[in-house]
């Protein structure tokens, strides 16, 4: 079956909540979905009146000219994969349980913000609060693979509990703050503040001030990272550090801080 297709008939005026894409793995036929109802501005509207639909696969949704109104694209979904091209607007890929997200554009707010599983690939840049804690909850993200091609926010990865985010470019200022576990790679330059009250996790930066209240460790060859590495290419597609280029650091002076940091050197 051909991938479902989106298209915006009309500029939008107003910010849309695109949340309504978790709902499409319970609807049974296309013309159920083309008649769904969904709220832009102050109307109740068929999605079939904003958007051109083609395609069938329910499951394998394309989304194309969307727009920076665009809010919640990949919110809550299971089992989708959802391809996106042009900007999008807040909390792109929120508290997603599973499934694929592909973005060929940049986001604002909130991006990922209490994901639970799955993978998301930005080629762009993000806005501030990427891979934070949702509102009335302390908790960062709980897994998944974030994968971004450009610049970060401030106060991004905040009470992080497990998975891996992968960052080519630039993170802004309290970054990794309380962070619990997971691993992160950075290979861009970290505003102020970052790692603060971090309490385990390893991190791979090229930042080499990042490193300053930790304890270099030995030159050994880290067998498991190669095994790690090789996993993320697969994944990605392309190699992000090379298991030759890491100096291991470890321990601070802060007593409550267990985490690891591998200086990428090139």
């Amino acid at each position: 079956m051909r991938p479902l297709v989106l298209q915006l008939k009309h500029k939008l005026s107003y910010r849309l909540d695109m949340s309504f894409l978790s709902d499409f793995n319970k609807l049974k036929s296309l013309t159920k979905l083309k008649n769904k109802k969904i709220i832009y501005g102050s109307k109740e509207m068929m999605l079939k009146e904003l958007f051109n639909i083609s395609g069938s696969n329910i499951q394998n949704i394309i989304i194309k000219k969307a727009s920076s109104l665009m809010d919640n694209i990949g919110k809550n979904i299971e089992d989708l994969s959802i391809k996106v091209y042009g900007n999008v607007g807040y909390a792109f890929g929120a508290h997603m349980v599973n499934g694929e997200l592909t973005l060929y554009g940049n986001t604002l707010d909130y991006t990922a913000s209490g994901l639970k599983g799955g993978s998301i690939m930005i080629f762009g840049s993000v806005g501030k609060y990427f891979c934070g804690k949702p509102n009335a909850s302390n908790e960062g993200i709980k897994d998944g693979l974030i994968y971004v091609k450009g610049n970060v926010g401030d106060n991004s990865i905040q009470r992080m509990r497990r998975g891996v985010v992968v960052i080519e470019g630039n993170i802004g200022d309290y970054a990794c703050d309380e962070m619990i576990s997971g691993t992160v790679i950075i290979k861009g330059i970290a505003g102020k503040c970052f790692g603060k009250n971090i309490k385990r996790g390893t991190l791979f930066v090229k930042d080499k001030k990042l490193t300053k209240n930790y304890i270099k460790s030995n030159n050994a060859k880290y067998n498991f990272i190669d095994f790690y590495l090789k996993t993320l290419f697969e994944i990605i597609g392309k190699k992000i550090i090379k298991n030759n280029s890491l100096i291991r650091f470890y321990g601070n002076k802060d007593v409550n801080n267990m985490s690891e940091v591998f200086l990428i050197k090139n």
